[in-house]
């Protein structure tokens, strides 16, 4: 591991002494002044034009990357395992990603990347990733809980990520080990049209898929996530390192609007429900960007994402045991050494305490 990739922590008195420094270089965006320390500058942020990249199309469209000094370049991929090899060169500022196994291996191989906030996490009523069965085997009695899954076809995006884990913990509530199922790597895209054609018995699909599928009438959900897990770390920010080794002044502007657009995506919910005023807005911008219907967003499970921007470490190590046991992970990698809180801390002690529904 490079010294490039080791966490420095700050004591909680440092972070709320930087707030007010920051308010001076960042020019504080919850107060719209001026940004004299990230005036002009550009970002590139890598988006998958899916739901859950919510916070970013709300801090442009409300203004809060402007009022940061920010100007956001967004660059669409078809999915966010492709942003890690221009992350990790420095051609791509911002992104996304799973904590999977191809992740860390990618760490071990010096691909330089800090995960530095929330982007995706399933608490109570946020399971965006529920455990669905075929209709037709649900209806004639074939599987109607998880145990019935042994020796079926499951489908999971890709081997090794997040999803896997979440998988074997729901197996396990069961009695099932992982591999008392046969593994399918198919795309949450293509879920629909695999329940519909037979190709698998069960499936984690995320959102909207799963709603597509069950709008479809091919599949029915068998169970949520955070029945078995809780607030499991499904997807995270990430920086390149040379964004937040390099340009520390851009790269706290920039979670400064994140972290507010995150509080204002998570004031439209209420128990994973939009919600007055603010949940319209939200729909409204979220669909207008990534061309979802707005009763499709409306209807399906939303993902979480912390106002705080807290990363979830014991979920991190949970999903990261898995990946060690199943021998999924080339190299060993230090957690703390790639995490690193230090710029959703200073956003939020800036911000202050958040309050739910703009209570």
């Amino acid at each position: 591991m490079t010294s490039k990739h080791r966490l420095i922590r700050q004591p909680a008195i440092a972070v709320l002494s930087a707030s007010g420094l920051l308010l001076t270089a960042c020019g504080g965006g919850s107060g719209g002044g001026e940004a004299a320390g990230c005036d002009g500058t550009e970002v590139s942020v890598g988006i998958t034009n899916s739901a859950s990249d919510a916070p970013f199309y709300i801090g442009q469209k409300k203004g809060y990357f402007k009022e940061e000094g920010l100007t956001v370049d967004f660059v669409p991929f078809d999915s966010a395992a492709k942003m890690i090899p221009p992350m990790g060169g420095g051609d791509l500022d911002v992104g996304a990603g799973a904590p999977s196994a191809g992740f860390y291996n990618a760490v071990a191989r010096d691909v330089n990347l800090r995960i530095v906030a929330d982007k995706g996490s399933m608490p109570e009523n946020y399971g965006y990733m529920p455990l669905l069965v075929r209709k037709d085997l649900y209806d004639s009695g074939e599987i109607t809980e998880i145990a019935d899954l042994k020796g079926r076809k499951v489908a999971e995006p890709a081997q090794a990520t997040a999803t896997s884990s979440t998988l074997s913990t729901m197996l396990a509530s069961a009695g099932l080990g992982y591999n008392d199922v046969k593994h399918e790597y198919i795309g949450f895209a293509e879920h629909p049209a695999a329940f519909d054609n037979g190709a698998v018995d069960a499936a984690l699909t995320t959102e909207p898929s799963a709603t597509i599928a069950e709008s479809q009438g091919a599949a029915v959900r068998l169970g949520t996530p955070p029945d078995h897990y809780d607030n499991q770390q499904l997807a995270v920010l990430l920086y390149s390192d040379s964004f937040a080794a390099e340009q520390t002044e851009t790269a706290q502007c920039f979670m400064n609007a994140y972290i507010k657009s995150a509080r204002d995506y998570v004031s439209a919910f209420d128990e994973g429900k939009l919600t007055g005023e603010a949940g319209d807005e939200v729909s409204e911008i979220v669909t207008e960007a990534t061309g979802l219907e707005p009763e499709v967003f409306k209807k399906m499970t939303p993902n979480y994402i912390d106002p705080d921007g807290a990363v979830n470490m014991d979920s991190l190590a949970k999903d990261f045991e898995f990946f060690t046991k199943q021998g999924f992970l080339e190299h060993p990698v230090e957690l703390n050494d790639i995490v690193d809180t230090s710029f959703a801390e200073k956003a939020t002690a800036e911000l202050g305490e958040f309050k739910p529904n703009g209570s």
